[in-house]
Formats: structure tokens, C-alpha cells, sequence
């Protein structure tokens, strides 16, 4: 059980990473969504960012269930 909460633990750190570290990229790069929306490759960079977390989430949902 204590593996198991780890395991998701450690998922949802890794997504809220990854938003926080879009986020700071957006900061960085001066991109302001009132002028603005976010380009293509803005969202690739995102997707690149954040979707180990969900990555990590499925696998630790796979190997809970079986």
C-alpha cells in the first residue's frame, strides 16, 4: 500500500512540475496571453513538459490494477 501511494505521489509531483516549469517558460519568453494565444510550438514545449507525469501516472495505474 505504501509503494502504491508513493508511486502516485510522486505522479502528480511530476504534472504539477510540469506545469510550473510551462509556466516559468512562458514567463521567461514574455509571452502574454492577452496579446496573444499560445502557438504550436508553445504547446509541443507544454505537451513535452508535462506529459511524463501523465506518462508515469498510467504506468502506476497499470500496475496497481494488475
Amino acid at each position: 500500500m505504501q509503494d502504491s501511494r508513493k508511486g502516485l505521489i510522486v505522479a502528480l509531483a511530476m504534472i504539477v512540475a510540469g506545469v510550473a516549469a510551462f509556466f516559468l517558460f512562458l514567463f521567461v519568453t514574455g509571452h502574454d496571453p492577452d496579446e496573444s494565444p499560445l502557438t504550436l510550438v508553445e504547446w509541443v514545449i507544454g505537451g513535452i513538459l508535462i506529459g511524463p507525469g501523465f506518462g508515469y501516472l498510467v504506468k502506476w495505474r497499470r500496475a496497481r490494477d494488475g
